[in-house]
């Protein structure tokens, strides 16, 4: 890697040191090779970024977000910090585990119904306190949220509701344009030059690692997933990350053209696991004993592992799964799981 290229990471660094951030997740966190996935598959080198590990509540890519956007709303002094996701979101129990870790009180509203069976994300909710209440649609979900407001208002408290935060999506990108850095460093430390990185994402995450390309002139190519067919993912990605660009004071920009996204891996739904998902969860289980989850992360592992099987890459070549966390959906999906084959070989060392 030319030096040039550290003093453009180290004004990018300092570009967003000057965004209010709080310290709440563990960073860095390592990025390990798969060698045994990658012999199996007969493909590139595999590094996968462990944001898994990001320390609380089960880790995940949330908490890097967190740091942007609980910044932003502490400034504000709440007590009270509401928010409105979906029923098995993995950015509820990670918010609820930062605001704890804050000394904040959490009410969830999420959309769906309580199942008879609590568990997943949701029961890690209940477990780290948060106050969760329901709702049956969006527009029920925003009334709710309010009325939570006006409840804590009318108590004395000071709410924030974390939907309304301008950082919401910008967070993300800023987190990413970081982390892009991050791995970077940690794998010319290791004496690799990244080819591709693979990232689950409906356009925000993938903004910052779109505008880390673009800003610091990368010679990788990103590759995200999304999990749903909601978003124009390359026009929502490129619009965020040219916000955050504004932000940051940088003349780049990105343009729709530039993001490469995947919707065709999303399945039969959103939160419904895919038969290739599924497989790719199971393969680097056995293989590299590294859990995914069948939502996000199984389906983005399983672009990379179809992209492999196709031969998008030579074996000289260097690939990188940003694994984003989600690991207590696998308890909520435990029965699909379950009713996977078991006939699928198990690497050995020394396999070819």
């Amino acid at each position: 890697m030319p030096a040039a290229d550290y003093g453009l990471f180290a004004a990018m660094r300092e570009r967003i040191a000057r965004i209010p951030r709080l310290s709440i997740a563990v960073r860095p966190t390592p990025v390990t090779e798969a060698p045994n996935l990658a012999r199996y598959l007969g493909g590139p080198r595999i590094f996968v970024k462990r944001d898994d590990l990001t320390g609380v509540a089960f880790g995940g890519n949330k908490l890097r977000n967190l740091e942007f956007r609980l910044a932003r709303a502490v400034q504000e002094k709440p007590d009270t910090v509401i928010v409105g996701l979906d029923l098995q979101s993995n950015s509820a129990r990670q918010t609820v585990g930062a605001c704890n870790k804050l000394g904040l009180r959490t009410i969830l509203v999420l959309e769906g119904r309580r199942p008879s069976v609590v568990q997943g994300n949701l029961l890690v909710d209940y477990l780290l306190g948060a106050e969760v209440r329901f709702a049956v649609d969006a527009a029920g979900q925003r009334a709710a949220m309010d009325a939570a407001a006006e409840e804590v208002r009318a108590a004395g408290g000071r709410p924030y509701i974390l939907n309304d935060n301008p950082m919401f999506d910008v967070a993300s990108a800023l987190a990413y344009l970081d982390a892009t850095i991050e791995m970077l460093d940690q794998l010319h430390g290791a004496g690799v030059e990244v080819d591709c990185f693979y990232m689950s994402s409906g356009g925000k995450g993938q903004a910052g690692v779109a505008l880390a390309k673009k800003a610091l002139a990368g010679r990788f190519t990103m590759r995200g997933v999304t999990a749903s067919h909601k978003h124009d993912v390359p026009n929502r990605t490129a619009s965020i990350a040219n916000q955050t660009a504004k932000m940051l004071g940088l003349e780049t920009r990105v343009e729709p053209g530039d993001i490469e996204n995947y919707d065709t891996y999303v399945g039969k739904g959103y939160g419904i696991p895919s038969e290739a998902g599924n497989e790719a969860v199971r393969l680097f289980g056995r293989h590299e004993g590294i859990i995914l989850d069948p939502v996000y992360t199984g389906k983005c592992a399983a672009a990379m592992i179809a992209h492999i099987r196709e031969r998008r890459f030579r074996r000289d070549e260097a690939v990188v799964f940003v694994h984003t966390g989600g690991t207590p959906a696998i308890f909520t999906w435990n029965d699909d799981l379950l009713g996977l084959p078991r006939s699928l070989p198990i690497a050995t060392r020394g396999a070819t």
